[in-house]
């Protein structure tokens, strides 16, 4: 939750072109003492939640000791530890109320400069030790970030891409395209599971636009009307074509299409790519976005 720039130190600059570039999978070695720090501290006096996450991940402890738990899950495989902390986030209730409810605090520098927050966590809070966290991550050049509102780490995606999909899942189709974000950026990445929930965060979305009256209804008849009846229909980009819906239908025609993981058993069916998942969520946040604004609809004349 703090501001996040592209500055990269002097011997680096100009040559990575993206930050992405340079993102590191698992936990490299600069990163494990950090980690494992971070996890004990957390974990420090809360025996019940330290109990718990060994539950999560399989680990036999002689005592709820944080300590033990890191050492156990490290000589296993380093990179479960950023599972240990994806667990952590994901089950402490006292994280879930400051995030949901507590909330951040203002800050006494509140708008003597740009670059100061006007809000910030409580020191000692358990919401900024996972700023830190998430500082750390960042710094490490980890490909793993927090993701604030379903409480675990997620793959790091681009800022600008982020916020538009945050923006479409606050919207009616946004618990299944937040479903389908999960699958695709969590740490254990499901992509035909993400792919049928883009496709039904779409069809959540445009079936109460297009087909409001209809029964069953799926993205695939929605495809199907918008290209027979594609004279009735408008985008709220008028351009050369008088706003027709024509790159509408073949933006909808390529998502539904290119979900080969519907029909089990049949002679196209093979499970979803991770690069076709992440290009459905991606699609699927835009078609939700542009069916609950309006910039899909009826021509007036209709």
């Amino acid at each position: 939750m703090t501001d996040r720039d592209d500055w990269q130190p002097l011997s680096r600059r100009g040559h990575i072109s993206t930050r992405e570039q340079a993102l590191l999978e698992g936990v490299p070695d600069h990163l494990i003492r950090p980690l494992k720090t971070w996890i004990a501290a957390y974990l420090a006096d809360h025996p019940k939640l330290t109990g718990r996450v060994a539950l999560q991940m399989r680990i036999a402890l002689d005592t709820p000791d944080p300590e033990q738990l890191v050492e156990a899950v490290a000589a296993s495989d380093l990179s479960l530890l950023l599972d240990v902390v994806d667990v952590v986030l994901h089950l402490d209730k006292g994280l879930w109320w400051e995030l949901d409810v507590a909330g951040p605090e203002p800050t006494m520098e509140a708008g003597l400069a740009d670059w100061l927050p006007d809000f910030s966590w409580p020191k000692g809070s358990k919401a900024a030790a996972v700023e830190g966290l998430d500082d750390m991550l960042m710094d490490a050049g980890s490909a793993f970030e927090v993701d604030w509102h379903q409480r675990c780490l997620q793959r790091r995606v681009d800022a600008t891409a982020a916020i538009a999909a945050e923006q479409a899942m606050s919207m009616d189709a946004g618990t299944h395209l937040r479903a389908a974000w999960v699958a695709t950026y969590g740490r254990h990445p499901d992509p035909s599971k993400a792919y049928d929930e883009a496709i039904r965060a779409v069809e959540a979305a445009a079936i109460p636009v297009v087909l409001p009256k209809g029964t069953r209804e799926t993205l695939g008849k929605v495809h199907a009307h918008l290209g027979n009846a594609s004279n009735k229909w408008e985008l709220a980009i008028e351009g050369t074509n008088d706003g027709s819906v024509a790159p509408l239908t073949e933006l909808i025609g390529l998502l539904w299409k290119g979900h080969v993981a519907r029909h089990a058993g049949g002679p196209a069916f093979r499970p979803q790519r991770q690069d076709e998942a992440q290009m459905a969520v991606h699609l699927a946040a835009t078609l939700v976005h542009w069916f609950n604004t309006g910039a899909v609809r009826l021509r007036k004349s209709e």
